[in-house]
């Protein structure tokens, strides 16, 4: 397994997908610093205080978005996909080791390695608020708390990504039906709520979790159960994709 993963994150380096993504997380860190410093050096100081947030404040705006998700499934279906297009899919599969392996080794290099291209890009955002402004007051177990849950959404959301590109094994059939899953599990969980009367699927839709995780003031009992549910659609997500890559052919 060991050498499965090793591998693994020998692709991801070499992939330009993963310099691509770096690039773009670090160009809007540079964009946003940069606007921020015109704004402050060019307002007067009331305006200063109601323009410049906190590091805190801005770490959670970082995730405040479902650009987290488009990144993340756009990340997972380049790198899978690839390796149906150039074939190398068939080979992992003629190298002896559990096919199963094989997919855990990959998932847990490809989380692990996106979970810190945009934890990088949070603390980046984290600290550049806080040199322009101040890193403002926070609960540190909530604090906590809120970082699990964040890890959990990047681990579920990857698991989904991973099971739509064995599923589809096209990169750009993979990345729209990926995007379509994001844009749509909000108005699919709202019309469920509607029909059913039952506020559960508004509440565990991806978008929503969200907003519960990365809100401080949530009840950290509602972080828990948004983050297990994350959890929980990855682990679900990772066997599914381990069952189709065992049973399909590689053709």
């Amino acid at each position: 397994m060991i050498n499965v993963i090793s591998s693994e994150f020998y692709k991801i380096f070499k992939s330009k997908i993963f310099y691509v993504i770096s690039i773009i997380l670090l160009a809007m860190n540079v964009i946003s610093f940069v606007s921020l410093l015109v704004q402050k050096i060019n307002s007067s100081s009331k305006i200063k205080e109601q323009l410049v947030g906190t590091g805190i404040s801005n770490y959670q705006e970082s995730y405040n978005a479902d650009f987290v998700f488009y990144i993340i499934l756009i990340f997972i279906a380049f790198l899978i996909t690839a390796e149906y297009a150039n074939d190398s899919i068939r080979q992992m599969a003629c190298h002896g080791i559990a096919r199963w392996k094989l997919v855990l080794g990959q998932y847990i290099a490809m989380s692990s390695v996106i979970t810190i291209v945009l934890l990088g890009f949070g603390i980046l955002n984290l600290l550049s608020y806080t040199v322009l402004s101040q890193l403002g007051k926070v609960d540190v177990v909530k604090f906590i708390i809120m970082n699990f849950g964040i890890l959990c959404m990047f681990w579920g959301t990857a698991g989904i990504g991973t099971f739509l590109s064995y599923l589809l094994k096209n990169g750009g059939i993979t990345i729209i039906v990926s995007i379509l899953v994001v844009i749509s599990s909000n108005l699919i969980a709202n019309l469920l709520a509607f029909l059913t009367k039952n506020n559960i699927f508004a509440t565990y839709n991806l978008s929503s979790m969200r907003k519960t995780i990365i809100d401080l003031t949530s009840k950290s009992e509602d972080v828990m159960i948004c983050s297990i549910v994350f959890l929980l659609i990855g682990i679900v997500a990772v066997l599914g994709s381990s069952l189709l890559f065992s049973k399909r052919d590689v053709d």
